[in-house]
């Protein structure tokens, strides 16, 4: 199997402080209230956040879902989520997502990468037609959503008007 994995990376400017910003990525096991992708999520341990907590989450595509975990956790500055269980993502190997804060005045600089392995040539082959494309568009979507809840304090949804256009490559 083939270790190459895609990456997409993308930055966005958020008006409030980095502890706020940290607060709700923190809140690992309700990222569905971030995301217009995610329709459901939810602890599945003991621990609320940390290296080690892990939760489930259902996609408003497909039918996917996947069973997640902290796999670093650098308090107030950045975590890593690694997907360690995917269901009705066939061609998908591994994935993996890195998010880091930085103070820039009154507002905190969120940058987050989303990075996965596709299972064989023609995992490769679709992700080049048509998932590639489909992953940033969620991933800019995901972004979006992270501003939009901690600058407003609601939840994001499929029918939220998010500023795509805020988030930066």
């Amino acid at each position: 199997m083939s270790k190459q994995k895609t990456e997409i990376t993308r930055k966005v400017t958020i008006t409030a402080s980095k502890e706020k910003v940290w607060e709700a990525l923190a809140d690992f096991g309700n990222v569905q209230r971030l995301s217009p992708n995610i329709a459901k999520s939810y602890l599945t341990s003991d621990l609320k956040n940390g290296v080690g907590a892990t939760r489930h989450c259902d996609f408003t595509m497909m039918g996917a879902q996947v069973e997640e975990k902290i796999v670093e956790w650098d308090e107030g500055n950045s975590i890593k989520i690694q997907l360690y269980e995917p269901k009705n993502l066939p061609l998908v190997i591994d994935m993996e997502a890195f998010f880091e804060l930085k103070e820039k005045g009154d507002t905190t600089e969120l940058t987050a990468t989303f990075s996965y392995g596709m299972k064989n040539g023609l995992g490769r082959i679709m992700n080049n037609l048509t998932m590639k494309k489909m992953n940033e568009k969620s991933w800019v979507s995901f972004m979006a959503g992270i501003k939009y809840s901690v600058e407003t304090g609601n939840d994001v949804n499929k029918e939220t008007n998010l500023e795509l256009a805020s988030v930066q490559s």
